[in-house]
C-alpha cells in the first residue's frame, strides 16, 4: 500500500483506518494519528528496543525481542481456520489501484514549466534493479515516497525523523563509497542544494574515480521556493506565501556541475524529462 503519514498513500491511510488488528514490527513511527483510532484496533508490537514499547498505541501484547526471531516463533501458532480475510484483502487491492492511477493522472497534469510530479513518475520505471535512491528534505520527499516502487534489490533513504534538509547528497555519497558498483540516486529540492547540495558536488567531483559504477545522479528540483514551507503555511496555518524567507535565486546547477567536469544536464520541457533520466 506505500508508505504512512503525511507523506504516504491514501490505501495506508484507509488500511489503518479500517483494520481490526495492528501488528507492528520494529516502528518507532511517531504520528499517532494516522494510526488506528485508540482502542479500535488489537494490537501486538515486537520491538528490539524496550523503552519504544508501548509508546505509540495502546498494545495488548508487547513483544521483546529481534524481529526475525520473534516472527518465527510466531508463525507457527498461526491459524488458516478464519476465512473473513480475503474480502479485507480484494479491498485493500482495490484502493492500491484506485491509488495509482489517481496518481498517474495527477502526473499528467500540465504545468509551467513542468509538473514536479511528472518528473519522478518518469523515472520509476527507468530505474535499475540495483539502485540506491536518497531524498531529500521537503516536498521532493512527497514524489520520491508516491511515486517510486521499490523492487529488486533496491534501497532508499531520507531523513524521516527529523526531516533534517541537506541529507541527500551526502547520503548518496556515503551509498557510493558503501557500494561503488551500484547506481545511486539522489531526489533534491533546490533549497537543500543551495544549503550544501553544491557543495557535496565537489565532494562528488574528487571522488569519482573510486566508483568502479560512475552513475551517481543528483537531480534537482528547482522551482525558486522552500516548497514544503509554502504548502504547510497553506495548508496548515492558513497562510500566503512569505517570499522574503522562501524565495530562492535561480541557480544553473548544471552549469555548476560541469564546471566541476561532471556531466549536467538541464531539463525546461516536460517532453525532454525522460531523455534526460535516460541521459544520467
Amino acid at each position: 500500500t506505500g508508505s504512512i503519514g503525511l507523506l504516504g498513500t491514501r490505501p495506508s491511510y484507509e488500511l489503518m483506518r479500517d483494520c481490526d488488528t495492528l501488528l507492528t514490527i520494529g516502528s518507532s513511527f511517531p504520528y499517532t494519528q494516522f494510526l488506528p483510532e485508540f482502542g479500535k484496533a488489537r494490537g501486538v508490537q515486537i520491538d528490539l528496543d524496550p523503552h519504544m514499547v508501548g509508546m505509540r498505541y495502546p498494545y495488548e501484547v508487547n513483544l521483546v525481542g529481534d524481529a526475525r526471531d520473534t516472527l518465527r516463533r510466531l508463525i507457527p501458532m498461526l491459524t488458516s481456520e478464519d476465512t473473513r480475510g480475503r474480502e479485507w484483502f480484494d479491498t485493500v487491492c482495490d484502493n492500491v489501484r484506485h491509488w495509482r492511477d489517481v496518481l498517474d493522472r495527477r502526473a499528467q497534469v500540465s504545468a509551467d514549466p513542468i509538473n514536479p510530479e511528472y518528473v519522478a513518475r518518469v523515472l520509476d520505471p527507468l530505474l535499475p534493479q540495483d539502485a540506491i535512491l536518497t531524498s531529500d528534505s521537503g516536498s521532493v520527499a512527497n514524489w520520491y515516497a508516491r511515486h517510486l516502487t521499490m523492487r529488486g534489490d533496491m534501497r532508499g533513504s531520507l531523513s524521516g525523523t527529523l526531516a533534517t534538509m541537506g541529507c541527500g547528497v551526502p547520503y548518496a555519497i556515503g551509498a557510493k563509497f558503501a557500494h561503488p558498483d551500484r547506481p545511486v540516486i539522489a531526489l533534491v529540492g533546490d533549497g537543500a542544494m543551495q544549503m550544501n547540495g553544491l557543495a557535496e558536488l565537489i565532494t562528488a567531483a574528487k571522488y569519482q574515480d573510486r566508483w568502479t559504477d560512475r552513475r551517481l545522479v543528483v537531480a534537482v528540483w528547482n522551482n525558486q521556493d522552500l516548497n514544503q514551507v509554502t504548502w504547510e503555511l497553506r495548508a496548515m496555518g492558513g497562510a500566503p506565501s512569505f517570499l522574503p524567507s522562501q524565495e530562492l535565486p535561480d541557480v544553473q546547477y548544471a552549469a555548476f556541475a560541469r564546471s566541476l567536469g561532471l556531466t549536467g544536464v538541464r531539463v525546461e520541457k516536460p517532453e525532454d524529462v525522460a531523455a534526460g533520466w535516460r541521459a544520467a
